[in-house]
């Protein structure tokens, strides 16, 4: 028997149909991905009755985000790199159990640097858990699908959004905000599921240099396909011959073609975190400060959100069916322009309905934006630096969520609430702007042909 290459394993994954395996790999991962959402946006959902009780200033409020974006910052940098070195599912599980019992804990803190060292702590796990969430979705799904499944897992950031506020509407006007932070603590439940029947990705094994264990997984999901079709897997793929990328993985995100790729989503990466956060961490608090009672505040935000499940399946549609750059740039640049008009909405005290309206747009093109940019990402890289390059281009917008909440914090009593929402709009064209002219299309190739193909149509 001849020795497992990595043009093999490519080609017999590429050939698997569309499973109920890989359904379960989707959902158990993207349940996961939910509570993250669920975590982040809660604090800001809660934020007003919060720094209440902890008599907490503009200032210390846009800290706590900072802090928890800071967090972010580093799990993304360690969760990248560990997962190209321990694997992918083994480092998921641990920063899903390290953000859920943060999260948890959070619901005991009494003072406003217990709250800082919580959400460091909480961010963390959230942020390392991220990069490793695509990273693993895009290793495991057939081509045909990679695009879909990880917009698909990224729409369901939205339902993590609505969890967050209707937990913030039903129950902690009778329960507190603490109460909040316990429910928490559920998603570390999915750790117990993830240890049943869930495949290490095949190809990292192989980079790995364990071509037995990456045998091992890869029968394991080729027999339990069969099983469940009654039918024999047609013949692998031909696949051409697979470049494999050596020394330093740092080095590796700016040798040749990939250095443009890098600066690329760097950039796409900071300017959308500053944009989406700079607005989405304040967005109760404005609501409130505008003239809208906190229950009102919750509760339009929960209505804009209703929109973000269905833009974010449809933005995962286009990304298979039209290409990954053109959805990103036209929906990052109307998110601009729909923000700037939201904010001109607030500021003007303008009726709720047409508050509303403007912004449920920003949301919708937010959602289709974000479906299509988490999935373009790891597209970007080699198996070798997956994790490392989207942890890296993940990391550099937590460093635009860590200054965002500061950012809007400092020129909102300055220049007041229309002229700041319009400089965390500028976020959205600037990310929209990197893309048109720096992207790649990866639509319909395999992640090999992508990773050394450096004549790809712009």
């Amino acid at each position: 028997m001849s020795a497992l290459t990595m043009e093999a394993v490519v080609g017999r994954m590429e050939r698997l149909p569309f499973s109920k395996t890989h359904k379960k790999i989707f959902t158990l991962i993207a349940a996961g991905y939910l509570f993250d959402a669920y975590d982040i946006l809660l604090l800001s959902f809660i934020m007003p009755s919060l720094a209440k009780e902890l008599a907490l200033s503009p200032v210390q409020i846009g800290f706590v985000f900072s802090i928890s974006f800071l967090g972010m910052f580093i799990g993304a940098l360690l969760g990248g790199t560990l997962a190209d070195h321990f694997g992918r599912l083994r480092v998921f599980k641990y920063t899903l159990l390290i953000f859920s019992l943060g999260t948890a804990v959070t619901g005991f803190i009494n003072s406003y640097e217990a709250l800082l060292v919580m959400r460091f702590i909480t961010g963390l796990g959230m942020g390392g858990e991220q990069p490793v969430v695509f990273t693993y979705v895009s290793e495991m799904m057939p081509n045909a699908y990679r695009g879909r499944l990880n917009g698909l897992t990224e729409a369901l950031w939205g339902g993590g959004v609505l969890l967050a506020a209707g937990v913030s509407f039903l129950i902690v006007p009778e329960f507190g905000w603490r109460s909040a932070f316990f429910a928490g603590v559920a998603p570390a439940l999915l750790i117990w599921f993830l240890r049943m029947g869930i495949p290490e990705s095949p190809r990292w094994f192989m980079i790995k240099g364990d071509a037995a264990e990456a045998e091992k997984q890869l029968s394991l999901l080729e027999s339990s396909i069969e099983k469940e079709t009654g039918k024999t897997l047609p013949a692998a793929k031909p696949v051409a011959k697979v470049h494999t990328e050596k020394g330093n993985k740092f080095s590796v995100l700016f040798r040749g073609g990939f250095a443009k790729r890098t600066v690329m989503l760097w950039i796409l990466w900071f300017a959308l975190m500053f944009g989406y956060w700079g607005l989405n961490t304040w967005l109760p608090t404005l609501l409130k400060q505008a003239g809208y009672s906190i229950y009102a505040s919750i509760g339009y935000v929960f209505v804009m959100n209703l929109v973000w499940i269905p833009s974010g399946i449809l933005g995962s549609y286009l990304a298979d069916k039209v290409g990954r750059k053109k959805p990103t740039v036209v929906y990052l640049l109307l998110a601009g322009v729909t923000s700037v008009v939201y904010g001109w909405a607030l500021a003007n005290k303008l009726p709720v309905e047409v508050m509303l309206a403007c912004g449920t747009v920003t949301i919708l093109f937010l959602a289709g934006a974000y479906s299509v940019v988490f999935a373009y990402t790891p597209e970007n890289y080699p198996t070798e630096v997956r994790g490392t390059g989207t942890g890296m281009a993940n990391s550099l917008g937590r460093i635009g969520g860590i200054l965002a909440p500061s950012v809007v914090g400092f020129l909102f009593p300055v220049i007041g609430l229309y002229a700041t929402l319009s400089v965390v709009a500028m976020g959205f064209v600037v990310a929209g702007l990197a893309v048109a002219f720096l992207g790649i299309e990866t639509k319909d190739q395999n992640l090999e042909t992508v990773s050394v193909s450096e004549k790809i149509s712009a």
